[in-house]
């Protein structure tokens, strides 16, 4: 390609068009795409909340995520329960988790907890999900 062509191009637009959306795209990025990813999420909570975590995880999640968080518990499902003890689940920040419980997951039979557990809770829970992986 000549640089008469490009000139061209740029004097018709297609270009300039191209380079706007270019700056909206990486202005997006570096807003929105580019934090930084922990290797792995700290702990939530100490013994007490752990706890108290098991208690509500045997009550509420363990028929579907299975008794140690491998999602062994239901079965049949499409898709199959998250394993709770996976590297993809231990490196998810607790508000990403926290969200998943309140919200629950779009498209799976995980739905939303919301309005069953208090923010307290949901943190136990997570306090024991992230004990299951020691």
């Amino acid at each position: 390609m000549s640089w008469a062509s490009v000139k061209d191009r740029w004097s018709t637009g297609c270009l300039q068009r191209h380079a706007r959306w270019l700056v909206v795209i990486m202005w997006m990025g570096a807003v929105w795409g580019c934090q930084p990813t922990p290797k792995a999420a700290g702990p939530v909570g100490g013994e007490d909340h752990i706890a108290s975590g098991q208690a509500l995880y045997v009550k509420h999640c363990a028929v579907c995520h299975g008794p140690r968080g491998k999602g062994d518990g239901a079965r049949g499902l499409t898709p199959p329960p998250a394993d709770l003890t996976s590297p993809r689940v231990a490196t998810q920040l607790a508000p990403q988790l926290v969200k998943t419980v309140h919200k629950g997951r779009e498209d799976t039979a995980m739905g939303s907890w919301e309005q069953l557990l208090s923010d307290q809770d949901i943190e136990d829970v997570l306090a024991y999900v992230r004990h299951l992986r020691r």
